[in-house]
């Protein structure tokens, strides 16, 4: 029996956007060549083939949410 080994590549960030309240949304490539982000504020993930910079830029301009050490700990 032989076994098979795949590997499986992790997010690159390629952006880092402040929000009001201090956290942070990060913006990764995704080994498909996509985009994501995530919030350490409210803890939003994003990812939907129409997710860019603008649209971090647009979720980081409309969250409040403080930082969660929790988030910030991941």
């Amino acid at each position: 029996m032989t076994a098979t080994v795949a590997s499986i590549a992790a997010p690159v960030t390629v952006g880092t956007i402040s929000t009001q309240a201090g956290a942070t949304v990060f913006v990764y490539t995704d080994p498909d060549g996509t985009l994501s982000s995530d919030c350490t504020g409210c803890g939003e993930y994003a990812w939907t083939l129409a997710a860019d910079h603008a649209f971090a830029q647009q979720h980081a301009a409309a969250c409040f949410r403080r930082p969660s050490p929790l988030r910030l700990a991941a």
